[in-house]
């Protein structure tokens, strides 16, 4: 039977997408989603920023494409080039602009007319992208603040607002505290008139909004989570834009994330010494074993607790690092692999000295250790104060490692707590404080302490589904849902 999804033609514009640039989370969804759906037979694209190191990490393999895009911007043209590769069945077409550089960094230190611009012109390529590859999308699947004038052009740019009727727009909110605020207010040598300027606009407190102006410039706009959807219509979590959110919920749907299966896989996985699967955990114990020996302690029978991710505020470092000294002192190991804020690292490298035996730290990003993690931990540490989805307990259930998460976000969408449930996956908390933390881990260590029970919890983790296959068909449907189908065939899908 042909797919209901074959003639929709989607162009993520992204300024990240694992494996060639990766920051955060986005980087992960935009490096699987786009696989997911041509999986369903939807044509998808990506276009992304040639960065600094792009072209070693795809062994040069990218073909340049002979027709240059012209892009306007300050009442002069930029010419620029696209380069042309695929990554695992995806085409990705890589920006190269003359006389301007993409941070390697990816994204700048600080914000304002100049270091915005590359992602102004990438926005401006994605409506310039025919031109040069003869593609013409249907939908412009645009990711967070730096893509997000796609859908505001669309909407007020003096000529690009032209082309409106062409194109449809999904924004997708990975995280609303990186909103791409910039002081200057005077944005028509971006071809912005001033009449964009205003509360239904770009306008933010006397400031330029980019997030914003793309969540009222976009047909739909979705969430890493359901649950995040409606936690950023509060005030808690709307980060100021929740009115903004209030008034345009109508277009507003969570879908969840997923992760990559053929990527996070403990049975096939070749960075892990052993392999498992719900058929078999046993070896398990054996990457316990190889991640113990790689922290320099030798395999006492003691629960290893792991945290993997950013050290920021918004991952609950500041209730994790007060309740350090009492997990060791349950008798636990902590491992902890990130980086992040200076005063976070020091903390913790600082403890790391004083707790040898039981504290390892390593600040950084190390993908083989990050998968020895997932592999040999018991249990993972999310105490968020805030979370969109998050992956790493996605990822941890996937390799039977129980989730210790605060219910937010993301977090509260796809752990069980288990002593609420008998399918029950890891254990939650909700109070943003160190009692309620620690109280969690309690609760985890009292059912690890259980054979069979925390037997149970583990053959849970590793039976959860949070691949693409079921995410990827609510984008595909809503892609339908925008394009009018199936009521009636819409001519764009003609194109």
């Amino acid at each position: 039977m042909s797919s209901p999804f074959k003639k929709i033609k989607v162009l993520h514009v992204a300024s990240e997408m694992h494996p060639l640039a990766k920051k955060g989370g986005l980087g992960d969804v935009v490096g699987s989603l786009p696989k997911a759906q041509r999986e369903l037979g939807i044509d998808s694209r990506v276009l992304l920023p040639l960065y600094p190191g792009v072209m070693d990490r795809i062994n040069g393999e990218a073909k340049k494409l002979p027709r240059k895009l012209y892009l306007p911007l300050e009442w002069r043209v930029y010419p620029a080039r696209l380069w042309h590769t695929d990554v695992q069945g995806v085409p990705v077409y890589l920006l190269d602009i003359e006389d301007i550089s993409f941070s390697a960094d990816v994204y700048p230190n600080q914000l304002d007319m100049n270091s915005v611009r590359p992602f102004f012109l990438l926005s401006l390529a994605a409506m310039e992208f025919k031109k040069a590859t003869n593609w013409n999308p249907h939908i412009f699947h645009i990711h967070d603040w730096p893509t997000s004038m796609v859908a505001a052009s669309l909407k007020w740019h003096m000529y690009y607002s032209t082309l409106s009727d062409q194109y449809d727009t999904v924004l997708t909110i990975h995280n609303l505290a990186h909103q791409g605020i910039i002081q200057e207010t005077n944005l028509i040598q971006w071809g912005i008139p001033k009449e964009a300027f205003n509360i239904e606009g770009l306008e933010y407190y006397g400031m330029t909004n980019f997030l914003k102006g793309g969540i009222i410039a976009s047909d739909m706009i979705t969430t890493v989570s359901p649950r995040y959807s409606w936690e950023i219509q509060t005030r808690e979590y709307g980060m100021g834009l929740d009115g903004v959110l209030k008034k345009y919920n109508s277009k507003l749907k969570g879908i969840l994330n997923g992760i990559d299966y053929s990527y996070w896989n403990p049975q096939t996985d070749p960075l892990v010494p052993a392999h498992y699967d719900v058929n078999d955990i046993a070896p398990k114990r054996e990457c316990k074993k190889f991640l113990l020996s790689r922290c320099g302690w030798k395999d006492d029978g003691s629960p290893i607790l792991i945290y993997i991710g950013r050290l920021a505020e918004q991952k609950g470092l500041d209730i994790l690092l007060p309740s350090i000294e009492a997990i060791l002192g349950h008798g636990c190991k902590l491992i902890v692999l990130g980086e992040g804020s200076e005063i976070y690292e020091r903390a913790l490298l600082d403890m790391c000295a004083q707790f040898p035996d039981s504290l390892f730290v390593k600040i950084g990003y190390d993908e083989e250790l990050s998968h020895l993690m997932y592999a040999g931990g018991d249990m993972l540490l999310m105490p968020s104060y805030f979370e969109p989805c998050g992956l790493s307990q996605l990822i941890a259930m996937r390799y039977g490692t129980a989730p210790i998460c605060r219910a937010t976000g993301g977090l509260a969408d796809t752990v069980i707590d288990a002593d609420s449930a008998s399918d029950g996956t890891g254990f939650l908390f909700s109070s943003y404080d160190t009692e309620a933390f620690l109280r969690a881990i309690g609760r985890a260590l009292a059912s690890w302490n259980s054979p069979n029970l925390w037997n149970r919890i583990i053959l849970n983790c590793l039976k959860v589904d949070f691949s693409w296959s079921k995410s990827s068909r609510e984008y595909a449907n809503l892609y339908l849902e925008l394009l009018g189908v199936p009521e009636g065939e819409n001519k764009k899908l003609l194109r």
